[in-house]
């Protein structure tokens, strides 16, 4: 198992592909990057993706949870580039990885070459409209329950069950085989950063001063990362680009596969 010692952890990480490297962030956080792969491994054809997972999650070391912030989840990732011998790379932030990408391009400016953000937000403060978007998707009272207490679950079991419970929310047309994405996830609770963090989260008076290309990939029936918060990431960012997919909720990658290949691919071809 490939893992690397940065900054008093390790971290799991696994390689999939040849061509521009490019670091995938996985979401949650809590989760890992198990339910991104192997949905995402069709762009290894044009990006070399390392998959890791963040301190404190997955398969990567638990570190006293005081320093999951998103400064040092973001000098983590340019430490692993470092490691693996990476002056630059791309950079792919699913979700709350999206967080994290966004803090690497703002600290990292000089070790950044692409910046893809799937299905996230420049600040968390609309959660009154995850709710409202839920109900308007046929949340049930189970859902709504897990929904107001994610945050508060007390073992890494309880957190699973919530995700397991809230997972239909995250697509356009829920189908039982995606249930098949979570099997190999490991939970976390302690992998989540302290609820301060993502409380005081907010790039958007800094999001001008991101300087390298963007693509920004967003699902028209997203319910926790809406449409609003991807059309204002590419209005902020000075090089950015939105493709948004009508028939697709949180997870383009599993609902428009192809579709948002040929958007990654295109792009990057145009930016290369």
């Amino acid at each position: 198992m490939p893992t690397a010692d940065i900054h008093g952890t390790t971290l799991f990480y696994t390689v999939v592909g040849e061509g521009l490297p490019c670091l995938v962030m996985h979401g949650g956080l809590g989760l890992d990057h198990h339910y991104l792969t192997p949905g995402l491994d069709p762009l290894s054809d044009t990006l070399q993706l390392v998959y890791y997972d963040h301190r404190g999650n997955g398969a990567s070391g638990r570190p006293d949870r005081a320093t999951l912030t998103h400064a040092q989840l973001a000098d983590d990732a340019a430490a692993l580039a470092t490691h693996l011998g990476h002056e630059r790379v791309a950079v792919l932030g699913f979700s709350y990885g999206g967080f994290i990408a966004l803090e690497f391009a703002l600290r990292h400016p000089d070790r950044l070459s692409h910046l893809l953000l799937m299905g996230t937000a420049p600040a968390f403060d609309y959660s009154d409209d995850v709710v409202a978007n839920a109900r308007r998707m046929g949340a049930t009272e189970a859902q709504l329950a897990a929904l107001a207490s994610e945050a508060e679950a007390a073992t890494d079991e309880a957190f699973g069950e919530h995700i397991e419970t809230l997972w239909p929310l995250y697509f356009h047309r829920y189908r039982p085989e995606y249930a098949a994405l979570l099997d190999d996830v490991v939970y976390s609770v302690l992998g989540q950063p302290p609820a301060a963090e993502t409380a005081a989260y907010d790039v958007r008076p800094r999001l001008h001063e991101i300087s390298a290309p963007t693509l920004i990939l967003a699902g028209r029936d997203d319910f926790v990362c809406p449409p609003s918060q991807a059309r204002l990431l590419a209005e902020r960012i000075p090089d950015a680009e939105l493709h948004m997919f009508e028939h697709s909720g949180h997870m383009p990658y599993v609902e428009e596969p192809e579709a948002t290949f040929a958007a990654v691919r295109s792009w990057l071809a145009r930016k290369r």
